[in-house]
């Protein structure tokens, strides 16, 4: 009588594996991104923090006077501004220090400065690109 093999060969184990391997690289790609888009919410949340603190904290101390719309123009656009009257710079590490922010992550460079401004009708925050992104 012949003894009947049962179990799986080579080629159908090597077959299982490569099917679970593209699986797992999917579902990896898929866990990267929502990762990645989480981490951008989040900073985008923590930028937004920062700006609303930052306001609360130059108006309890700093009297601004209004800007000129040549001042706001350059402070939009990203360059560099001088100190002025209508506008105050303060870092992350003083709003820290302050106790009006608190990042226990090190999700932000507490060198980073913040400009805070008034326009004709209110006041704002401006923050680089790069202020708290992960």
């Amino acid at each position: 009588m012949k003894k009947k093999n049962s179990g799986f060969t080579i080629v159908e184990l090597l077959a299982v594996i490569v099917i679970l391997a593209i699986l797992i690289t999917i579902a990896s790609v898929s866990v990267i991104s929502v990762i990645n888009k989480s981490r951008e919410k989040m900073s985008q949340e923590i930028r937004g923090n920062l700006k609303e603190t930052a306001i609360s904290y130059v108006i309890g101390k700093y009297p601004l006077t209004k800007c000129s719309d040549t001042i706001i123009n350059t402070i939009e656009k990203g360059n560099n501004v001088s100190d002025n009257s209508c506008l105050k710079k303060i870092t992350i590490n003083t709003l820290i220090t302050e106790g009006m922010f608190e990042d226990s992550r090190k999700f932000c460079n507490g060198n980073d400065t913040i400009i805070v401004y008034r326009t004709s009708d209110d006041y704002k925050a401006y923050l680089t690109e790069s202020t708290c992104k992960n």
